[in-house]
């Protein structure tokens, strides 16, 4: 079941390759027996991405099938979600799906009005404009706009369509953001990618509404510049300044009476 956010666990280090920014990732809709792992090195312009086969061969660096998408990626907010990859393409605001087994894009669609090539990053840079997420809830892409004068917007994203489905205006300032994740609707923001970070803002889609907070995580290797929540296994994929690294999560749930 769903819950609010209260506790990320100390980091896990899965492993220590690539350069300082990239993305790494499991599919968030498979069975459990699927484990591949899939590996994307860089920020900019990058077009090779590694499907390991189970995450003790991504641990050892082998066993490994590359794809080399049609285009190239812009950021590291990308995400994995039945099948296909969701990516940024570069210098543009156009969202791709990719889909692995038939090697091809299946669908390209420009997101309206939202920022790229640095615009509107997060507060690392890196070309972080668009940043795809997946929760419980399904595919979400998070960015902003000229309209929306630089504050995160949260959009649900149609997963084979990539039209938007429906916006939300945080009112959270995207530049001033480290990095940020969905669960169970709820959109976490850091107040930093460098050392001392914490989860400092929260906004709940279902009432769209938010609040501050001050939930503490270790930042070990001092600088993130990717951070997205995996709903099935339930933790936190981190790339942090070359290392791979996981956080387990802790949710808080209400439960409610017939009374209520």
């Amino acid at each position: 079941g769903c819950g609010k956010l209260t506790g990320v666990s100390n980091p896990i280090t899965i492993r220590a390759s690539g350069s300082r920014f990239g993305s790494w990732m499991t599919d968030t809709m498979t069975p459990s027996a699927d484990s591949r792992v899939w590996y994307m090195d860089g920020y900019y312009k990058g077009r090779r991405v590694l499907e390991f086969r189970s995450l003790t061969d991504f641990v050892s660096g082998q066993n490994f099938v590359q794809h080399l998408l049609p285009h190239p990626w812009a950021g590291t907010g990308h995400v994995v979600f039945n099948g296909s990859l969701y990516y940024n393409k570069f210098q543009s605001n156009v969202a791709v799906r990719y889909h692995f087994r038939s090697r091809s894009v299946l669908v390209q669609r420009s997101l309206a009005g939202a920022g790229y090539n640095n615009t509107f990053p997060y507060s690392w840079g890196g070309f972080s404009d668009i940043d795809f997420m997946v929760d419980e809830n399904g595919l979400w892409a998070v960015y902003t706009t000229n309209q929306n004068a630089g504050n995160i917007v949260v959009s649900r994203v149609d997963p084979h369509t990539l039209e938007v489905l429906r916006s939300w205006d945080t009112g959270y300032p995207k530049r001033s953001a480290g990095e940020s994740f969905m669960i169970c609707g709820v959109l976490y923001v850091t107040n930093s990618h460098l050392a001392g970070a914490k989860i400092y803002f929260a906004y709940y889609t279902n009432t769209s509404s938010y609040e501050y907070t001050d939930i503490p995580f270790h930042n070990q290797y001092s600088h993130i510049s990717m951070l997205d929540y995996n709903p099935r296994e339930r933790v936190l994929y981190t790339w942090n300044n070359g290392h791979q690294v996981i956080y387990n999560v802790t949710l808080f749930h209400v439960i409610k009476t017939d009374g209520e």
